[in-house]
């Protein structure tokens, strides 16, 4: 289908999602040109797809207030844009649906996926663009699990990327590669969920991760980044937080609450400071800087363990003006 006019092209796919009541519909649309906008909305619909493409300058393929809308099971999305001020909304409500965005261009891109049910992946690609954002939202009522979803973002301006998940044996991932400023959220709240957050080659880089239930991994890794500042907060039984930096002026802060936490640390080169604050049973720290301080002073690592069991190793190395204190009680 092909569509040069926004408002007729947002008729026909009205009308061909109002129809979409059978197992295994279609739509596929591409549109070229600028200010465009399209909308789908599948109801009932096993093993439907919905594919979209997009050409232009300010085309819009759903929107925050009225995002394109898959109820089904076994359903797929796929949203390619190419160009700049391109905006994706879709949501899905089932289980076993598979979502993806891919935003490639110019200036200013957003997308926003949502799901709802169990067994669903979720993917967003950005790439070689001004300013980006992305959000991915899985399971926000809290009935499903099994998740997926992953952001990924290289070769931007400013990059923004959010990602969060409620239920169970979830999997989440954001990568940022070679933009120059880059913020990253991640956020879990279950059983045996894994997140991890890698950056590289950034300019400016922030990353948070947090988790809270049982049996979670975390891992922020960030490598080669100018201004660099790494938070990871676990909540739960059985959490390990990996934090590696790795450039310049870096900054890390690790927060444990709960049973057999283990947290690593490792910070290379510059103004290295560090806080690692545990609490519960069965503890285990590691704090590794190496690198010059200076630019008044720097290499500062602080460490509190409240709890049983706990052991604690610090370690630093080169440069001026280190200081570590450990408490443990």
């Amino acid at each position: 289908m092909h569509a040069r006019k926004s408002l007729l092209s947002l008729a026909v796919l009205v009308a061909l999602s109002g129809a979409a009541m059978a197992d295994s519909s279609t739509v596929n649309t591409s549109q070229i040109g600028s200010f465009n906008g399209l909308n789908v909305d599948q109801a009932g619909a096993t093993g439907s797809t919905t594919t979209i493409n997009q050409n232009g300058v300010g085309n819009t393929a759903g929107r925050s207030s009225a995002p394109i809308q898959q109820t089904a099971t076994y359903s797929t999305l796929g949203i390619n844009q190419t160009g700049s001020v391109n905006v994706t909304a879709a949501k899905q409500a089932g289980n076993n649906n598979v979502a993806s965005v891919n935003q490639t261009g110019s200036a200013v891109q957003n997308a926003s996926l949502n799901q709802g049910g169990g067994y669903n992946n979720s993917a967003i690609t950005q790439d070689s663009n001004l300013v980006t954002t992305a959000s991915i939202s899985q399971d926000a009522g809290g009935t499903g699990n099994n998740n997926v979803a992953s952001v990924s973002q290289s070769n931007n301006t400013l990059s923004g990327a959010a990602l969060t998940q409620t239920g169970s044996y979830n999997t989440g991932s954001i990568t940022q590669k070679d933009n120059a400023l880059v913020t990253a959220t991640l956020g879990q709240a279950g059983i045996s969920n894994v997140g991890s957050i890698y950056q590289q080659g950034n300019s400016f880089g922030s990353a948070s991760l947090q988790q809270n239930g049982n049996n979670n991994n975390g891992y922020v890794q960030q490598v080669a980044t100018s201004s660099s500042s790494a938070t990871a907060t676990q909540t739960g039984d059985l959490n390990t937080a990996n934090v590696y930096q790795s450039g310049t002026d870096l900054q890390a802060s690790v927060t444990q609450s709960g049973n057999n936490n283990t947290a690593y640390s490792n910070q290379s080169s510059a103004h290295n400071e560090e806080t690692l604050l545990q609490s519960g049973f069965g503890n285990s720290a590691t704090v590794n800087q190496t690198g010059a301080g200076t630019s008044r002073n720097a290499n500062v690592v602080g460490l509190t363990q409240s709890g049983n069991n706990m052991v604690a190793n610090i370690s630093q190395s080169g440069g001026a003006g280190n200081v570590a204190k450990v408490l443990q009680r």
